[in-house]
Parts: structure tokens; sequence; C-alpha cells
């Protein structure tokens, strides 16, 4: 592994740290963000020299920078938009430099692999933060929130807090979770099924709500397609052991919960959703943020206020003058494609809803044209992909460090195996005309 593949690996391994090893200049630059700026400067420097290879859609996502910049004056908090604007570019340039670090098949598997690795670190860090003040170990391992303080945690990783952490699991868990049903053969069975239940056993000692709905919402193909095919006259045994095992495991983890818990004291873990007579302050939050985002872009539906000036935009609607780095960080919108509705304005929504379209969909096209392994690879990166989009519709900031790395992984993935498949096609059009 040389040391630009190390380098931007490192940062895949740090990309969700949110309180740990991160600088503060008013906004937060993460350890992951400065493990990258070399690879890309020694990138961006060797482009004078070599043939470079742009990532899918590059020109729509620049296009969409540039209003992004445009509207930098508009936000009431231009330094901050400043700030927001300098992550983009770092965002951008790191999809660049993996397309052209990671450039042949055996680099793109290594990196495939040390991706889903970096998902386990963090999930086995999760299950340390959980069992270490169980067993007397001390509560020192940056728990942000607790069930039961000092005792019974709602892990988080190094993200601000446990939803924050399932969002960024959740990629490595849908990867996983399609590789085990389609039986790819990047990892052996084994270890694949450890990287799986690893990361499973995070999401649900989180408990996000919105990260276990995403595991449910996965799992629920299953029932829908044994039910469409019985519709039609036909048994698939195979989606019928699915159902009856998902159906077991429902059972038996309602059952096991209800014996630990106990059936009085289950509501602590809907708190904040408005069930079982608890608050709904977790449901309000996310209703009110998107409304306030939302009003933000009808107020000036053309011009938008950059990335930057989403907070203080609602925050001056709520009639905060007085901003500071800190007192925006309480008016944060929801939705990010709201948020970049209300960023971009209408005509600055178009190229970056273009480029979401473009990393979403011609992955999946070329993946029917390719070997299994090959294709099981870019359609889990997708798949994932979409999920990730699906949960940040309840969250905030398009500009999530481990989000952009992901889009930057299934670039590098994207680029090598069409520059492969062209050249299987060249190849047997010469075979075709000499015959």
């Amino acid at each position: 592994m040389g040391l630009m593949q190390g380098l931007f690996i490192a940062a895949a391994f740090t990309s969700s740290f949110d309180i740990f090893l991160i600088i503060n200049l008013g906004l937060n630059f993460r350890i992951s963000q400065i493990f990258l700026l070399f690879p890309i400067c020694i990138v961006m420097a060797s482009m004078l020299e070599k043939k470079f290879t742009v990532p899918l859609g590059l020109k729509w996502l620049c296009l969409w920078a540039v209003f992004i910049l445009l509207f930098i004056p508009n936000g009431s908090f231009p330094e901050r938009s400043i700030g927001y604007f300098a992550w983009l570019v770092i965002n951008i340039a790191t999809i660049f430099a993996c397309v052209q670090i990671f450039s042949s098949k055996e680099k793109v598997r290594l990196l495939m692999r040390w991706y889903i690795y970096s998902f386990v670190a963090i999930a086995l860090y999760g299950v340390l933060q959980f069992i270490s003040p169980l067993i007397g170990l001390g509560s020192f391992l940056l728990v942000q929130q607790w069930w039961i303080p000092g005792v019974l945690a709602r892990i988080n990783g190094f993200s601000y807090e446990p939803s924050f952490y399932a969002t960024y699991l959740l990629m490595g868990w849908v990867v996983c979770a399609y590789f085990m049903e389609v039986k790819n053969t990047l990892f052996s069975r084994r270890i694949l099924k450890f990287c799986f239940l690893t990361i499973t056993l995070s999401i649900v000692l989180s408990s996000s709500r919105m990260g276990l709905l995403m595991i449910i919402l996965w799992y629920l193909q299953h029932p829908v397609r044994f039910f469409v095919k019985l519709a039609c006259g036909k048994v698939d045994r195979k989606l019928a052991k699915i159902v009856l095992f998902m159906s077991a495991l429902l059972i038996f983890l309602v059952s096991a919960i209800v014996y630990v818990i106990g059936i009085d004291n289950i509501a602590f873990l809907f708190q904040g959703v408005g069930l079982f007579g608890g608050s709904s302050h977790s449901v309000n939050d996310r209703e009110n943020g998107l409304r306030d985002t939302l009003t933000l872009f009808l107020n000036n539906p053309i011009i938008g206020t950059s990335l930057g000036g989403i907070a203080p935009g609602i925050a001056k609607l709520h009639g905060v003058t007085s901003l500071d780095f800190e007192t925006v960080k309480l008016y944060e919108g929801n939705a990010v494609f709201a948020e970049v509705l209300a960023a971009s304005g209408f005509f600055g929504f178009i190229p970056f809803m273009i480029y979401i379209f473009m990393i979403v969909v011609e992955p999946m096209r070329l993946a029917r044209k390719l070997p299994p392994e090959q294709a099981q690879i870019l359609k889990g990166l997708g798949l994932a992909l979409l999920f990730e989009f699906l949960i940040l519709q309840f969250n905030q900031n398009i500009l999530r460090q481990y989000l952009w790395i992901h889009i930057s992984v299934m670039a590098a993935v994207y680029a090598v195996f069409k520059r492969q498949n062209l050249s299987v096609i060249i190849l047997d059009n010469q075979n075709s005309l000499k015959v």
C-alpha cells in the first residue's frame, strides 16, 4: 500500500470523528480532512504532467459549487459560509484525488476491503463504549448520551450523538447486508458475517430509531417480494425461509427486550417520539427544522443563502440578530435536500440533482454489463448511497465527511470498472473484425 492510498484509507477510518481529533476554527476541521490534504496536493500537482480521469458527473458538481460560492454574500454570516464552501471544495477535491489514486482493479479491491474494515473498527469502538461501564471499566470513552447515567450508554462512537453514529454506520451496513445476500467473494464468508454482525450490533446498541428503521426497511423487501410472488401463484421457498427467519428473529428480540427491561419500563426506548405518553421532542425538532428550512427557501427562491447561511438564516427567522458560531448551531435546518434547495436557490438546485441522479443511476447501469463480483460491488455502494440519502432527509448538513468519502470510493470503483468494460468492448470489436 502506497503513502497516498494509506492516507486516504486513514481518512476513511476517521471520517466520522466529530468530537475527537478536531481543530476548532469556529468551524470544526477534522483529522480526516487533514489526512486528505497531502494526497489532494500531490494529485493536483501531477495534473500538469500526466493524464487524469474525470470523475463521474464532476462538471455538474462544480457548477453547483459555483452557485454556492456566488451566494455567499447573500447569507447573514459570511465567515461561516466561506468555511462551508472550503469544506465543499475539499470534498470535491477528495473525489477527484480518490479516482486518480485508486486507478486499477487491484487498487479498488484493496480500497473496498479497507473501506468496510473502517466501519467495523468504529463499530467495535461503539461496542466497547457500551460494555465498559457495565463491567466497571468506567465511562470515559466519549459517550455523549445515557439511558441510565454511568451505566447504560447510548453509544455514539466518535460522533456527536447516536443518530449521527447510526447514520455513518448505515452505509457500511447496507454494503455488508447486500454482499451477504448475493454471496459476494470480495471477503470470505466468515469475515463478511463478522463485519455484518458487528455493524448491526452497534446500530442496535446506539438505539437510533432512524438507524433501526432503515434496517427494517431493508428487510421489508423480502416479505413484499414473497407476497407479490404468492399473489401471482408462485411460492419462492428461499424467500419463505427468509420471512420465517425474520419473523422468528423479531419475536426473539422483542421478547428479550421485554424480559431484560420489563414491560413497565419499555417506554423509555420511545422517548422523544411521542409514543406511550412520552414527549415528542425528537419528531418536533425535525419537523420544525424542515419547516424553517423551506421557509428560508420560499423567502428567496432564486438567490440562495449558500450552505453556511442556512442556520444563520433560520436564527434570523426566530428573531436572533447577534450571530456567532456557537449560537447558530442551535438553529440548524433539517432534510439535506431541502437545505441544498435553500442554499442553492431553484436554479442552483438543478445541477446538484443532476449530479445526484448521475452517481446513483450510472453505476447501476454499468453494473448490468460487468462480471458478478464487480457488479455486486457497484450495486452495494449504490444501494448504500440511496439509503444514506434517505436517512439524511431526517438530518442536517449535506457536507458530512463520511458521505463524501463514500461518494469518492464509489467514483473510483466506477471509473476503474467502466474503463475495464470499455477495454473489453474494444477487444471484442477487434476480434469480430478479424473474423
